[in-house]
């Protein structure tokens, strides 16, 4: 049977989501192509239709993940993107790693991957930066956050007690928090120039 270009599309994208939710939470690494196929209800011979191999698995699934990313940090407003923040850093979020972002799951695997799995990984990484720019004011707050988010995500997992989890977790808030203006940047920048610079009296 000859199937559609546009059902082998829709399958490769079921792979990558199955593929992302099960590497994120078990490990790329050990992550098997059995496993994932038997997963959306296919045989292991399907597998290499798609991809290559099971690194060129990996790459589309890192492209795939922070590209889910940089689409809900581009299109929120500032208030939005404050409870996405706020999300991130919960418990809900580090007990279901399959649910959540890829980084804090598949960064350390990545930088023992290829040199090309790597460059994907560097130019999303930046994009996500550049969708969350506009909420920051500036690239160095941006990747202070960005950092601060996944490594206390990192770590809080590690930890075996839901109580230090917890602590940590809010801690990176309250720093978040501090770094980030209540209303925007572009709000902020506006509202002091307004202040500054009030309207000419005219005569």
């Amino acid at each position: 049977m000859r199937y559609t270009p546009e059902h082998k599309d829709k399958t490769r994208q079921r792979l990558l989501d199955a593929g992302g939710a099960i590497a994120k939470k078990d490990g790329f690494g050990t992550t098997g192509v059995d496993s994932l196929m038997a997963s959306v209800g296919l045989t292991s011979g399907a597998f290499y239709a798609h991809f290559r191999s099971k690194g060129a698995l990996l790459e589309a699934i890192v492209d795939n993940e922070l590209g889910r990313s940089i689409e809900v940090f581009g299109q929120q407003s500032h208030e939005r993107m404050l409870q996405t923040l706020d999300n991130y850093l919960s418990l809900a979020h580090v007990e279901h790693p399959e649910l959540g972002c890829a980084l804090p799951c598949l960064s350390p695997e990545i930088a023992r991957a290829g040199e090309h799995t790597r460059q994907v990984f560097e130019q999303r990484l930046l994009q996500l930066l550049e969708a969350m720019r506009p909420h920051t004011g500036d690239d160095s707050k941006t990747w202070s956050i960005v950092s601060q988010v996944v490594g206390a995500v990192m770590l809080a997992r590690a930890m075996d007690n839901k109580d230090c989890r917890q602590a940590l977790l809010q801690a990176v808030k309250q720093q978040i928090m501090l770094l980030l203006p209540a209303t925007g940047p572009a709000a902020s920048v506006r509202s002091d120039s307004s202040r500054a610079s009030p309207p000419a009296h005219k005569e």
